[in-house]
């Protein structure tokens, strides 16, 4: 609550607006694997809207947390012909070839549905992902791997077998790849979907030999491939079209190394290459310092997007529990890393796994809000794109956590309170700017991103946080 609050025992939090950091990219999540089934869902929810049209309001637009890149699963398999085998339907994907073999946009309907209602509501940054190269392009005629096709490639620095698995894609193949996804970017381009960015090579170090949709790739046929896309991207014009960085499994560690530096040490790549793309999965705070060094000492100019992470622990969960596990996620990899954006896995899951911002019934078309949706919008609501992170600090011991951002004509704070009790803090903005209102938005037990409070601004003012909560401070600067 914004609330005034006495006593000496309060928490200073300062933000320091001219101190700068990265400039933020925006936050967003993949529209896999539900899109392409909940983009078919026409039944009314209880206030008389489609329940599809609800569900994307909730993630991509104003009345919801406003989510403002799109990540849409470019399939690779055609339902009708591919021989994978997938117990869960929703990760068998919808290519954009027919049985005939012949290109068909009309396929993958409802999932493009999906994407063209998210462009309406108004999302800026969409981006095309691919998993596996179509099934039609690889060597075993899956979309995965096959099993026991890997061998011992080499012994890491701590000792640890690493395998090297077969890759699924025959070089030959590797233009009509490129082909395939250009194509499908020029088509929904020209009806006005706006596809910013292409990323054709996702987690290349895994195995990938069953379960979903995956690809293996060693650095040189990372090297190779973006080559050949990069070739054929200029060909064509598209000067103002991304090619996305392999999406790391990890921010860390050997592998990550391995992968990148083969691609920043080929000069055509290294100019063409925008950023750093990789998913956050299992880092540890230690892990990613380590690899914000690294990346400071070698490629210093190099920003870092987090493009995919989800908690990764069975049981569905509704509650603070795990909106608390996302929001310490963030903050490491905004603070640590300089993430100039951050994505979320998939944005909808029909699954008993702490997954999902929104948690859907396959069979009755329902859906449930949890927690982690609008924790996640104390963030993505608040911080335009192209705000800089500025500097703020707690105090000595302080259980919280804040994040700010320069947003021009307001300056946002998020403050994360994962105790289990409510704490008092001193609010202290170290600028020249005049601030005429602070405004208070409250995730936690008992609110959904609701704001509670608006009074204008008193210069350090105690104010107070709920127990296990996330709240965003908007601070609008006077008018002079």
């Amino acid at each position: 609550m914004l609330t005034s609050c006495g006593g000496s025992d309060a928490n200073t939090i300062s933000v320091q607006p001219s101190k700068t950091y990265q400039t933020m990219q925006g936050f967003g999540a993949s529209a896999a694997w539900w899109a392409q089934d909940v983009g078919g869902w026409t039944e009314k929810d209880a206030s008389g809207e489609e329940v599809r049209t609800a569900i994307l309001k909730l993630l991509y637009s104003d009345e919801g947390i406003g989510l403002d890149i799109y990540r849409y699963n470019l399939g690779a398999g055609a339902k009708a012909n591919d021989p994978s085998s997938y117990s869960d339907p929703w990760r068998k994907t919808q290519s954009f070839i027919g049985a005939d073999g012949k290109i068909d946009y009309s396929l993958d309907a409802n999932a493009v549905w999906c994407m063209q209602k998210a462009a309406e509501l108004g999302v800026p940054n969409i981006v095309f992902f691919s998993n596996s190269a179509p099934n039609t392009m690889t060597i075993n005629g899956k979309t995965h791997g096959d099993p026991d096709t890997s061998r011992l490639d080499y012994v890491d620095d701590n000792g640890n077998n690493v395998y090297y698995s077969l890759p699924n894609l025959n070089p030959e193949q590797y233009e009509n790849f490129a082909n395939y996804v250009l194509d499908a970017v020029e088509h929904f381009r020209a009806q006005g979907i706006p596809v910013k960015a292409i990323s054709p090579i996702n987690e290349p170090q895994w195995a990938w030999q069953g379960g979903q949709e995956g690809c293996h790739y060693e650095p040189d046929e990372v090297v190779a491939l973006y080559r050949v896309f990069l070739k054929e991207m200029q060909e064509r014009g598209l000067d103002d079209l991304e090619l996305s960085m392999f999406e790391s499994g990890q921010p860390f560690g050997d592998t990550l190394k391995r992968y990148l530096e083969p691609i920043m040490d080929d000069d055509e790549l290294r100019d063409a290459i925008k950023g750093l793309d990789t998913h956050s999965y299992w880092g540890t705070v230690e892990q990613k310092q380590k690899t914000a060094r690294y990346l400071k000492r070698k490629y210093s100019k190099l920003p870092v997007r987090c493009t995919e992470w989800c908690e990764m622990v069975n049981g569905k969960d509704v509650t603070m529990d795990s909106a608390l596990v996302l929001v310490k996620t963030m903050a490491e990899d905004l603070t640590i890393l300089n993430a100039e954006s951050w994505t979320f896995w998939i944005a909808v899951s029909a699954y008993d796994y702490r997954d999902g911002l929104i948690y859907v019934d396959r069979d009755a078309h329902t859906y449930e809000t949890t927690k982690r949706l609008y924790a996640l919008g104390n963030f993505s609501k608040f911080v335009n794109i192209g705000a800089p992170r500025v500097k703020a600090e707690t105090g000595k011991d302080s259980p919280l956590t804040a994040i700010a951002f320069d947003n021009g004509d307001t300056i946002s704070v998020v403050v994360i309170n994962a105790s289990e009790q409510a704490q008092n803090f001193t609010l202290r903005m170290h600028d020249k700017a005049k601030y005429a209102e602070i405004e208070v938005y409250v995730t936690d037990a008992t609110h959904n991103l609701e704001k509670t409070d608006s009074k204008t601004y008193a210069e350090d003012e105690t104010y107070s946080v709920s127990a296990q909560s996330v709240t965003t401070f908007v601070l609008t600067k006077q008018v002079s």
